[in-house]
């Protein structure tokens, strides 16, 4: 429903939920994801008062991969059946090595490829932040000639089962690939 609506009002939409007790948050939420997001908060604003890298801060925090610096040189956006689908390409600079990431996404990036092949899949997390001080950029807001960073950050194992792959997977949105945890191209 508050999907539907959202799309009604133009893609924004505000929307209060009922609270969760302790006692609901420890028992449906994945251990350790709040506490997580709490460092990485920490770890970036920290990086960038100290005049370091923040994304490099948050690779360290996460255990994540670095994908590709660049800049977005096309995104193709589109709404249906109230999800934003799309595909946006990111292109590194030609000292850096010149490849081309597409990302594929509903609402959330799904598959990210250089050329044929895929380097990361749900339910990896695959994020596009601006390269200066690694806030995120949600599908709606990525805009042509960003300069960003994408980096992967390894799902929860409980999102790694095969009954969970079976819906928050690649196959599960369509994707003739299978997720598989491991060495992602990286610089």
């Amino acid at each position: 429903m508050a999907r539907v609506r959202c799309v009604e009002m133009g893609g924004t939409a505000g929307m209060a939920d009922p609270v969760l007790t302790g006692a609901m948050v420890k028992r449906t939420a994945i251990p350790r994801t709040l506490s997580l997001a709490r460092c990485v908060g920490a770890a970036v604003l920290e990086a960038r008062e100290r005049k370091e890298d923040p994304v490099d801060a948050l690779l360290a925090v996460t255990g994540g991969r670095l994908l590709l610096r660049g800049k977005i040189v096309d995104v193709e956006r589109r709404t249906a059946q109230g999800f934003a689908r799309g595909s946006v390409r990111i292109a590194e600079s030609r000292n850096a090595g010149g490849r081309t990431l597409a990302i594929d996404f509903q609402n959330e990036n799904l598959v990210a490829r250089a050329d044929s092949t895929v380097l990361a899949t749900v339910p990896d997390l695959i994020c596009i932040v601006q390269s200066d001080d690694a806030e995120p950029i949600g599908t709606e807001l990525l805009r042509y000639g960003y300069r960003v960073s994408v980096v992967v950050l390894p799902a929860p194992e409980l999102l790694t089962t095969p009954a969970a792959l079976a819906v928050v997977g690649p196959r599960a949105f369509g994707y003739d690939v299978d997720w598989a945890r491991g060495p992602i191209s990286s610089h």
